[in-house]
């Protein structure tokens, strides 16, 4: 059994496990509050438990977080590159890779917007024409063969400047947009996209056709795990946008990560 420094766990345990990872010490958890065999934190020696760990974790990614705080408050360090992938499932753990490699890449490297290739844009010295200067940004992924423009990071746009494109893009959307919320007090299913028309009751829907549930307010799917709340909780990473400072997408995003 491996000797612990005790005085750097401020819970009492009941006993020391020998673990694969590290000494496993019987702590009360501090998310779920129940006794189990626990590994510390390395950041802080709080005590966090394997199953709210992971959720924490898997919540943030789900962020789209790449530097992950530690979920004790008090706590101002980061969680460890090892940690966070020891505790995610495969699916999270690509997509944390992915946040991962964004945060670290500076502004000449892009992701191609069908694959998520990398590609890097060599400028190169000399001036170009007139006639290279509008593909310059041509980039056809070497992954996917996707052509998109490298300078807009949108699907390359043949004959017209990026704000053109940009613009047109912008309007076309909000006409989409209108086309398809444009049945009178109807919202879309997050599932099986059929709209599902309201004629009284609370937000809370299920969708006749799949049988999902989600919220008519806002259409999004009604989630929840313990002890991170539900779609109707005000500080919830799964609430409703509307039910917490919906004017500032921001800094509810930064209130409800902050809580977990």
């Amino acid at each position: 059994i491996e000797v612990v420094d005790l005085y750097l766990l401020p819970e009492p345990f009941s006993g020391l496990l020998a673990g694969e990872f590290g000494p496993l010490l019987v702590l009360s958890c501090r998310v779920c509050l129940e006794e189990k065999p626990i590994k510390p934190l390395s950041c802080c020696k709080k005590a966090v438990c394997e199953e709210c760990l992971k959720r924490y974790l898997s919540s943030q990614v789900q962020l789209g977080q790449a530097d992950i705080k530690c979920p004790i408050t008090e706590c101002s360090e980061h969680l460890d590159e090892t940690t966070v992938l020891y505790n995610l499932p495969h699916d999270d753990i690509i997509k944390y890779k992915y946040f991962l490699e964004l945060s670290r890449i500076d502004s000449s490297t892009k992701p191609c917007p069908q694959c998520k290739h990398f590609t890097t844009f060599r400028r190169r010295g000399h001036i170009p024409t007139p006639a290279k200067l509008e593909n310059k940004y041509k980039i056809q992924c070497p992954s996917c063969q996707f052509v998109w423009c490298f300078k807009c990071h949108s699907p390359w746009h043949e004959g017209v400047n990026c704000k053109e494109y940009k613009k047109g893009d912008k309007l076309l959307r909000h006409w989409a947009n209108e086309i398809e919320h444009g049945q009178r007090n109807a919202q879309k299913c997050p599932k099986c996209k059929i709209h599902i028309q309201r004629t009284e009751g609370c937000d809370h829907m299920t969708c006749s056709q799949c049988n999902t549930n989600f919220c008519y307010r806002c259409g999004e799917r009604y989630r929840q795990l313990r002890f991170f709340g539900d779609h109707t909780s005000n500080l919830s990473i799964f609430g409703c946008k509307y039910r917490y400072l919906p004017e500032r997408p921001h800094l509810r995003r930064l209130v409800r990560g902050s809580v977990c």
